[in-house]
């Protein structure tokens, strides 16, 4: 007995949409598995290593980091995409039912996370506050002992314009950057009002970083309160976003199933 035809649409739909997933985090974890084992080869055939605005990126440190984030989350991508993929066009019911059970179970740690979130609000933002502090405190150094909490922070500075968690005197607790930084040297690069692309840390004052002021730099601005007001200004956009993932995850949860069950009714 043949499919009927909406079921035959759910078919077509989730191997259309979980092919492309499929494709992408196979792509994804190639090239993170490339770049953390040789990382030297990645950057000198892709030419990222010319680029002097990306230089504290081609730090070994942070490749490897970044690709080990990669890989899990290509990873993840892959094998949802080829249970769903191939689940849907072999008509597979245990595939399917593996590839629902997984939908499911990061449809539910989303809702919980949500949920926890919004009930602990303050306890949250507690534990972000103290997260940008233990980071900038243990791992924060200067771009020549660049690693990858070093870039996420001179990133994060450059792009919402702050300087440390609170202010500039969070980067006295900076053991490795007080370790390796000049003496006259007050607050990092990232900090300063910047020229240009902010990625290339640029002091519109070549004087900032001795002596910051309210002109030439953010030194009282910190970046957990910018990190609070993004996300004030931005939380429909969020919300949005999330409410779509949401929605999609349940649609491709009601295909697997609805599939699964014409499969059933199919074989008997």
């Amino acid at each position: 007995m043949a499919l009927d035809c909406g079921t035959a649409f759910a078919k077509y739909l989730l191997c259309f949409f979980n092919f492309i997933f499929f494709v992408a985090g196979g792509l994804v974890l190639a090239l993170s598995i490339w770049l953390a084992v040789d990382n030297t080869s990645f950057l000198l055939l892709t030419r990222v290593s010319e680029n002097e605005s990306l230089q504290e990126f081609n730090q070994p440190s942070v490749m490897e980091h970044g690709a080990y984030v990669l890989i899990v989350a290509g990873g993840l991508v892959f094998l949802i995409g080829f249970l769903g993929c191939c689940g849907a066009a072999m008509e597979s019911r245990a595939l399917l039912t593996m590839y629902g059970v997984m939908i499911i179970v990061i449809f539910l740690l989303e809702v919980t996370g949500g949920a926890l979130g919004a009930v602990y609000k303050a306890e949250t933002e507690e534990e972000l506050q103290n997260f940008l502090k233990h980071t900038l405190k243990k791992y924060y150094s200067t771009p020549v002992q660049a690693n990858s909490m070093t870039v996420a922070w001179n990133a994060l500075m450059a792009e919402l314009k702050c300087c440390g968690v609170n202010n500039y005197t969070d980067f006295q607790q900076a053991t490795m950057w007080q370790a390796n930084k000049s003496s006259e040297v007050v607050v990092p690069q990232a900090c300063c009002v910047l020229r240009g692309d902010p990625m290339k840390f640029l002091p519109l004052d070549p004087l900032c970083t001795t002596n910051p002021n309210d002109e030439n730099s953010y030194y009282l601005t910190g970046c957990y309160g910018r990190l609070m007001q993004w996300v004030e200004n931005h939380v429909n956009v969020l919300m949005g976003i999330g409410i779509g993932v949401g929605l999609t995850e349940l649609l491709s949860m009601a295909f697997a199933f609805c599939l699964c069950s014409s499969l059933g009714h199919k074989i008997k």
